[in-house]
């Protein structure tokens, strides 16, 4: 019987171990602070708010010099209505400088409001940032970085994010060709004149060939009425034979 409670009672208080062994995480898939001297934790890249790493999609990330140069060099190739590439916008940030901190919202929504242009940003937390940060002399958080056909055009250091967006429209003016009010328009916008609708389209009465704008039917409805009428007149009543016989 003492055997039995014995047995009993070592089975009670090893049950829990065994369902905290079966369903703990394994050591190898726990989440793991990064080191100091390396690299810290920023954010927890699900974009739940404005500056965190990873955050935002319309914001790349990078950490290397080299990156870098390979972004800015592909940036700097000719596109159909960028003939002399995309205007990129780099930013050295810092996830715990204050200043930085209050820039990171407008940064990115400066990004989403300018997608033909290619945003990027460096922590200093990351990993072999500080190797960057010496190449590109950064000394003030935060800097912000302009390229244009593969040159640095700008630098604005501190929370001057009013230049910054000055500097971008002067660039992205250069760099597009979408003029859309070069042109003289015969009916300007606003000019207090009701178009008339009922006026036939210069454009399109040129590329719909076969149509009879004056009546209510073109060349090919009446190319098929004559069609059905020859049949008619040909064949009468014809029906074809049923009979299974």
């Amino acid at each position: 019987m003492g055997c039995r409670r014995i047995t009993f009672t070592v089975i009670v208080l090893l049950a829990p171990l065994t369902l905290v062994e079966c369903f703990a995480v394994p050591p190898q898939t726990q989440f793991r602070p990064f080191r100091v001297e390396s690299r810290r934790w920023i954010g927890d890249a699900r974009g739940d708010y404005y500056g965190e790493s990873a955050g935002s999609y319309m914001v790349k990330e990078f950490n290397t010099y080299e990156q870098l140069e390979e972004i800015v060099k592909l940036a700097a190739q000719p596109l159909p209505e960028r003939p002399d590439g995309i205007v990129t916008v780099v930013k050295f940030t810092s996830a715990v400088n204050s200043d930085c901190k209050a820039t990171e919202a407008e940064y990115e929504r400066l990004a989403r409001a300018n997608p033909a242009t290619l945003f990027l940003r460096c922590f200093a937390e990351y990993e072999n940032a500080s190797i960057l940060l010496g190449q590109a002399a950064v000394n003030v958080w935060p800097t912000f970085d302009m390229f244009y056909q593969g040159n640095r055009v700008a630098r604005v250091e501190g929370s001057n994010q009013a230049e910054v967006e000055e500097l971008l429209e002067r660039y992205q003016f250069q760099n597009s060709k979408l003029d859309l009010f070069s042109e003289v328009s015969p009916e300007p916008w606003g000019d207090g004149k009701a178009r008339n609708y009922a006026k036939t389209p210069r454009t399109t009465n040129r590329f719909i060939p076969g149509y009879d704008w004056n009546s209510d039917k073109g060349f090919f409805d009446t190319a098929a009425d004559k069609a059905q009428s020859d049949f008619e007149s040909m064949f009468g009543n014809w029906l074809p034979n049923t009979d299974d016989k």
